[in-house]
């Protein structure tokens, strides 16, 4: 009988241990600017997650932010066809098709190939 406790001891053991393994991690760390920025707005329309940024070539750019940060969606205008790029994780590059971006604070780097890098800031909203 005591070979059986200890076997069931351990199979009791064994379970937990593999629950645990499946439990969400905790967060490491604040949210990351891209976290909060696609549930607020930085537009007057209210459009969750969407923002608008100025380039150093002088054009506007919206940026939407969706899927909790890992895609953002490019847009010269609200009812542009967007540029689609995503992350694996926050914190990594953007890529897309023909296209990446990254994110340092509040700017955002795009870089094509055969072009000159574009970098756009935030506009806080008026």
């Amino acid at each position: 009988m005591t070979a059986f406790r200890a076997a069931l001891a351990s199979l009791s053991m064994g379970a937990a241990l593999v629950m645990s393994g499946c439990s969400e991690q905790p967060r490491k760390g604040p949210p990351t600017e891209q976290e909060i920025h696609a549930s607020d707005s930085g537009v007057a329309s209210g459009t969750p997650g969407r923002h608008p940024y100025r380039c150093d070539d002088n054009r506007a750019l919206l940026i939407d932010f969706k899927d909790q940060g890992l895609t953002v969606e490019l847009r010269s205008e609200a009812r542009a066809t967007p540029i689609v790029l995503t992350a694996p994780s926050q914190g990594l590059q953007y890529v897309g098709d023909a296209q990446s971006a990254t994110f340092s604070g509040n700017e955002i780097r795009i870089e094509a190939t055969g072009q000159r890098p574009v970098v756009c800031r935030k506009e806080t909203q008026q």
